[in-house]
């Protein structure tokens, strides 16, 4: 948790720099930035909120900075290496809190990652359209390599896409864990 700490810090500071500050693209503002701090945070406190935001926010959202990395730095920057090492403490902390923490997920857990992702919209969306950002891929621009965003429509017609598009991946996330449930009530019932 803290070498993660070490690293967002040292990553972001460097991208807060005068020589390569852009608001528009360097703030800490993608939600797989904020989710990095989240992972730290839940091995730290194993707090049951950020718990239900990271594993939403990981398995549905986050995954796409993995199939579709906004990465244009080659492996031979350590730019290309602290994205790569950013992203993957997230998505394992998020399994890590699965199977050794046995953190298991509720459909109010579900309502508090939405929650949790609409407050995100109602915070980067205003910046986006004040700085020609992007943040969260629900500015006005689209990103510099391919991804979904491509196929989803112009702006802002495509946020009316992006915003249900997110509540039903997680929504997908969360039917395994509904099988499990169940699966335990009626264990319950015949013990």
């Amino acid at each position: 948790a803290f070498a993660n700490i070490a690293v967002w810090l040292a990553a972001h500071g460097w991208w807060q720099l005068p020589a390569r500050f852009d608001p528009a693209l360097t703030l800490p503002l993608q939600m797989c930035h904020i989710a990095s701090l989240i992972a730290s945070a839940v091995l730290l406190t194993r707090n049951d909120t950020l718990r239900a935001i990271l594993y939403f926010w990981v398995f549905a959202l986050c995954t796409q900075a993995l199939i579709t990395p906004s990465l244009i730095e080659p492996p031979s920057s350590p730019v290309f290496w602290t994205f790569w090492f950013l992203h993957g403490f997230v998505m394992l902390t998020a399994v890590y809190d699965l199977v050794v923490n046995r953190f298991r997920p509720t459909w109010r857990h579900y309502g508090i990652a939405c929650a949790a992702s609409a407050a995100y919209l109602a915070v980067v969306l205003p910046i986006n359209l004040m700085l020609g950002a992007n943040y969260g891929y629900v500015g006005k621009s689209r990103p510099l390599n391919p991804s979904i965003i491509d196929v989803l429509g112009a702006w802002p017609e495509r946020l009316l896409i992006i915003v249900p598009l997110a509540a039903l991946a997680m929504a997908r996330v969360m039917l395994p864990w509904v099988g499990v449930q169940q699966a335990s009530k009626r264990k319950l019932r015949q013990d």
